[in-house]
């Protein structure tokens, strides 16, 4: 066998470089921190060594950043929806003035200064300086929002009963209408004007709940505003003539009207259409039960005009409804 001299025996990875060159220590090199990889590695004079087949190759890692997070969205201004708080400032980003403010929630705009509203205990409530316009530059901005979103939690609230106020409140937002003044000025309770009164006097611990008080006032109405004394005396005589089907509706609609010409004629209008309506179906439900003679008839649309008459207690109409 021949075995080849050293000096022939040649490998790429072992050959020296034909220039020598300033090489750093793979260790020192890891001390100093990391140094980009060219892909070839580096001899020292001395030549290969078997200890090098050991030692660690340094490898650049690119340094791993955090992602960039994105900025925070702008929280919009309270539509009402949240219960307020005594701690409620401008949300970021809400850089508006207190004129803005105003301007852009009509319920502050028409609030009035009857002496029920106790406008400079709402002030105390929230921060807002009473000696000041709302709208002056020096007025207190984060104070007048939480004077705002008091009054547009109150105005979206839900009826005493917990349910919806589809003539008041839409999507949320009401009406911008703080209703329940009576002429005399006075606020009543279980209305929207009773509810800020309360809250003047109580603060904001008064505000647990998002729905109007119950109350036992005659001159309040299901949706929370106020009954005149017309709509007042209308809707009693209505719960009392429940015997009378037609009467009652005429009279309990008006009771329940917005008021005015306009709504007194709309509110008699509905009741006057209840009763026919439950009437027709009592006509016919006699018919289909086989009872075709008139007094049966008559029977019949009495009973369904009953059952559809609002004043009358529940136990009646369930049982008027059985004919």
């Amino acid at each position: 066998m021949i075995l080849a001299k050293p000096s022939s025996f040649s490998s790429p990875m072992l050959r020296p470089s034909a220039a020598p060159s300033t090489t750093v220590n793979p260790r020192q090199q890891l001390s100093a921190g990391p140094v980009q990889d060219t892909g070839t590695r580096s001899m020292n004079a001395r030549g290969f060594s078997p200890v090098d087949a050991f030692e660690p190759a340094v490898i650049h890692r690119p340094q791993l950043r955090a992602p960039a997070l994105p900025p925070a969205a702008e929280a919009p201004p309270s539509s009402g929806s949240g219960i307020p708080s005594a701690n409620d400032k401008r949300p970021a980003g809400d850089t508006r003035s207190a004129a803005q403010i105003v301007d852009d929630s009509p319920v502050l705009k028409k609030l009035g200064r009857q002496k029920d509203i106790k406008f400079e205990q709402l002030c105390k409530q929230t921060g807002v300086d009473p000696k000041l316009d709302l709208k002056d530059p020096k007025q207190n901005a984060d104070g007048v929002y939480r004077l705002t979103k008091v009054l547009e939690f109150i105005d979206s609230a839900k009826a005493s009963t917990g349910g919806d106020r589809g003539n008041k409140v839409q999507n949320g937002k009401g009406d911008g209408n703080i209703e329940g003044i009576t002429k005399d000025g006075d606020a009543r309770h279980g209305t929207e004007a009773g509810m800020l009164k309360d809250f003047a006097e109580k603060g904001y611990s008064f505000l647990g709940e998002h729905q109007l008080p119950t109350t036992k006032d005659t001159h309040v109405k299901a949706d929370g505003s106020n009954k005149d004394n017309f709509q007042w005396a209308a809707g009693e005589a209505g719960k009392a003539l429940w015997f009378i089907p037609g009467v009652s509706n005429v009279l309990t609609g008006i009771g329940n009207s917005e008021g005015g010409f306009k709504g007194v004629l709309e509110g008699a209008a509905t009741g006057y259409l209840n009763t026919i309506k439950g009437a027709a179906e009592g006509l016919v439900g006699s018919i289909t039960k086989g009872r075709a003679n008139p007094a049966s008839m008559l029977f019949g649309s009495y009973m369904g005009a009953l059952a559809n008459t609002e004043a009358a207690p529940q136990p009646v109409k369930d049982i008027a409804s059985l004919f």
